[in-house]
Formats: C-alpha cells, sequence, structure tokens
C-alpha cells in the first residue's frame, strides 16, 4: 500500500515489526522544531487507540511544525481512519 496524504502528514502501513515510525527531515527545521514535533506525534499515538500489531509510518510536511496540537491530533486521527478503511494489498491479490 501507498502513502495515504493530508496536507501536513502523510501515514502508511511500516514494513517493521511493532510500533510507530516518524519520519521528520532537517528540512522541517533545526533539531528543536524537530524534537517538539516528534515529541507531540509520540503523545497523540500514545492517546489514540493505535494498531496492537503492525507498524505505522508518519511523514511530516514542512507545514506540520506550524500546526496547533489540535490540528496535529485532528488530521493524525483522519490519516489513521483512512488508513485503516483502505484495502490491503492482500485483498487486491484475493481477487
Amino acid at each position: 500500500m501507498g502513502w495515504i496524504r493530508g496536507s501536513d502528514l502523510w501515514v502508511r502501513d511500516g514494513r517493521e515489526d511493532d510500533g510507530t515510525i516518524f519520519v521528520i527531515r532537517k528540512a522541517l527545521g533545526n533539531a528543536v522544531v524537530r524534537n517538539r514535533l516528534k515529541r507531540r506525534l509520540r503523545h497523540i499515538m500514545r492517546d489514540l487507540d493505535a494498531p496492537a500489531s503492525g507498524s505505522i509510518v508518519l511523514l511530516a510536511r514542512p507545514s506540520a511544525v506550524r500546526l496547533s496540537f489540535a490540528a496535529l491530533e485532528r488530521q493524525v486521527t483522519e490519516l489513521l481512519d483512512r488508513l485503516h478503511e483502505a484495502p490491503t494489498d492482500a485483498a487486491h491479490s484475493q481477487h
């Protein structure tokens, strides 16, 4: 499955074991800015019902650093809902 794109974040199923992988590039800002965004995303994922198994990859776009916490949380929730509703590659290969 490919990326599900939001305006400031992209998400996809991970290929790793379990957990959430945050992709925060240096182009987003200095270390303080990048770490603040990672802390916010970790907090949001901890509060949400993240899947018990599998992994999720969240890629932050440069505009994500300007979002309020509430807007960031809304976008993560919306993207995860869309990710869980999307058909899997296995479902496509069976038909």
